[in-house]
């Protein structure tokens, strides 16, 4: 794995973990707080089906410069640089979680994004048909709309909600987990990402309040528009992202199809198994 400091605007540099393997190129966009490079075993997976992976972060983690608000539909102007950069003339667009918003980002977008996989993604959060947060609990509501209203003191918030972030312990959430979703959560692979938690605020809190943000206002783009082939994953033990928002995305998407795994939470579904299952579909 190479860490590259790419500029992808004038005076704009776009950190990218750049795992080289195959001749073919995957982009994949990283959950949120979570920008990490891809364990060994995933990298490996990866290329093994003939894939290299790029794998952006977003701005205002680790070395990635600060832009300051913007809707999603512009960080397909970072994928697509950073796809130049790297030499390619097109791409499959991946992701998971938040990142899955920048896949249906990619797909609308960009010429060059050939197909998609969106891992338990996040949709637009103000569409007048569809509410994904109708079943998040009233602190959570009024955690969002602090984050959308953007004070001057909400920096200092998010300064003090990060050490409660990084205090918790990810494996006290499997403490009463059936014996696959934890054997995942020991494995390797999984370890290896708890472990990368840091690096989401080496540079402070920025790239986490923005990306917040960016999910609960207007993406800036029209899902139905997508006609690229776009696999939809979702597990439906799933308490982070509800399963009707993968639901509703299909619906949308005329040219997606959609697989809801049974007994999944959200972090499990970014597993070897899945990953290895969605690639084998492309």
């Amino acid at each position: 794995m190479e860490t590259l400091l790419i500029e992808t605007a004038p005076g704009v540099i776009t950190q990218t973990y750049w795992h080289q393997g195959g001749d073919k190129l995957i982009v994949w966009h990283h959950g949120m707080p979570s920008p990490r490079p891809l364990s060994p075993a995933m990298a490996e997976l990866f290329n093994s089906h003939g894939y290299s992976v790029a794998v952006p972060i977003r701005q205002g983690y680790a070395k990635s410069t600060v832009v300051g608000r913007r809707p999603v539909a512009e960080d397909a102007q970072v994928t697509k640089a950073v796809v130049a950069h790297l030499g390619f003339a097109e791409f499959i667009t991946t992701g998971f979680s938040a990142g899955g918003a920048r896949v249906l980002a990619d797909l609308a977008l960009l010429d060059n994004a050939t197909q998609g996989i969106d891992f338990a993604g996040l949709v637009p959060a103000d569409l007048p048909e569809f509410n994904p947060f109708a079943k998040a609990p009233e602190d959570e509501v009024k955690f969002f709309d602090i984050i959308k209203a953007f004070g001057p003191e909400l920096r200092d918030k998010f300064t003090q909600w990060v050490p409660e972030y990084m205090a918790k312990d990810p494996m006290v959430e499997y403490v009463n987990a059936d014996e696959g979703t934890l054997a995942w959560a020991n494995s390797p692979d999984a370890q290896f990402r708890f472990k990368q938690r840091a690096i989401a605020f080496e540079s402070g809190v920025d790239g986490w309040m923005l990306d917040e943000y960016a999910a609960l206002v207007d993406y800036g783009l029209d899902v139905s528009i997508i006609t690229k082939p776009l696999q939809i994953i979702h597990g439906d033990a799933d308490t982070d992202v509800d399963v009707s928002c993968s639901i509703w995305l299909h619906s949308k998407v005329k040219s997606s199809t959609l697989k809801i795994v049974p007994g999944f939470g959200h972090s499990r579904l970014f597993s070897l198994e899945i990953i290895d299952e969605a690639l084998k579909n492309l």
